[in-house]
């Protein structure tokens, strides 16, 4: 047992090594873009997802936002489980453990750029970002394509399926290099990240209308079940004698300034979150009766306009300087309520 253990070990440490070369070649020869992987690590993340493009997207279908909101909010909420149970190291931790550590023999002949950007304090698998962007992608994607197949009789032919795949996965692929540039993730977590996000989209989409079905009683009570869940964890840790802030205090030790790290984008800001995005879903339900209005375009950009305005003086509003409970609970019940509104009322203003 000791001898597959020694293997496992052996073969994991070689696979981070490695991987750190990956990292490497990424800096040194896509320092063009970098204002591109900036934009794509700073807008495209699953907060930015949740608070513009998803409400954006609700502008021109109220069945693509419910659709869109249901499925990140499921995905990015599995994401955070995750890392809030076994966090794995990030590229600029792993590459500065291994040269702080006097017992390691072998240095990873390897440089790494610290970024503004790379003091993440959550672990690095799977990778939010691109488990979160994947499925919006396929489903935006999707959409677009079947509405255009709908209302143009030049899109029916083949070769515009042909050419919206490969957009498809070229826009994934710049999300894995922006986050491999700025060392946040290994190759294998975005990679990961993205086989996940896709295989529980299919899910997802298999089992559509027996969620948008349940009752509201029976997914408020799993979102709490969940709830329970995540305080369960972080007492079975300290049972353990696991640190349950393990990764934020990598960062501390790791960034080269404390100013750059986030707090609210630790993994246990990240569950408030996306529970309490899953805490609006589950009072609007079930999401099979809620209301598809046809409106006026400029209507439902006014109304979600004004809807988001008001969500983004919240974020600025949240107390961060009042402890970690008033800072969950806020950002808990902030979420769940823009969620909420999103699927629910906002309908009744078009």
């Amino acid at each position: 047992m000791e001898a597959i253990k020694h293997f496992t070990m052996e073969t994991y440490t070689n696979m981070l090594n490695r991987e750190l070369s990956i990292n490497e070649w990424a800096q040194e020869r896509l320092s063009s873009g970098a204002s591109l992987w900036a934009f794509m690590s700073i807008y495209l993340d699953p907060s930015s997802l949740f608070n513009l493009f998803i409400p954006l997207c609700g502008i021109f279908s109220q069945e693509l936002l419910t659709h869109l909101l249901t499925a990140v909010s499921l995905v990015s909420t599995l994401n955070s489980f995750e890392k809030w149970i076994y966090p794995e190291m990030r590229p600029l931790w792993w590459l500065r453990e291994r040269f702080a550590d006097k017992k390691v023999s072998f240095k990873p002949p390897v440089a790494l750029e610290s970024h503004k950007l790379s003091c993440e304090t959550s672990g690095g698998l799977p990778c939010a970002h691109s488990m979160t962007f994947t499925v919006f992608a396929l489903i935006l994607g999707s959409f677009c394509f079947v509405h255009c197949w709908n209302r143009f009789r030049s899109w029916r032919s083949p070769i515009w399926r042909c050419m919206m795949y490969p957009l498809i996965v070229g826009s994934v692929v710049c999300m894995w290099l922006s986050r491999l540039y700025l060392a946040t993730e290994f190759l294998h977590q975005c990679v990961i990240g993205s086989y996940i996000g896709l295989r529980l989209l299919n899910t997802f989409e298999a089992n559509a209308n027996y969620l948008y079905s349940r009752p509201r009683l029976v997914m408020v009570s799993v979102v709490c079940v969940l709830g329970g869940l995540a305080v369960a964890v972080y007492f079975i840790k300290l049972d353990l004698d696991l640190d349950p802030h393990w990764s934020v205090r990598q960062a501390f030790k790791w960034c080269p300034e404390p100013t750059y790290m986030r707090h609210e984008a630790s993994t246990i800001f990240l569950l408030a979150r996306d529970l309490g995005n899953l805490m609006g879903l589950a009072l609007a339900s079930p999401l099979s009766n809620l209301p598809n209005k046809q409106s006026p375009f400029w209507r439902r950009c006014s109304v979600l306009g004004a809807l988001e305005f008001l969500n983004y003086g919240l974020r600025l509003a949240t107390p961060k300087q009042h402890g970690r409970f008033a800072f969950l609970a806020y950002e808990f019940s902030r979420n769940a309520l823009h969620s909420l509104v999103l699927l629910k009322y906002s309908t009744q203003f078009y």
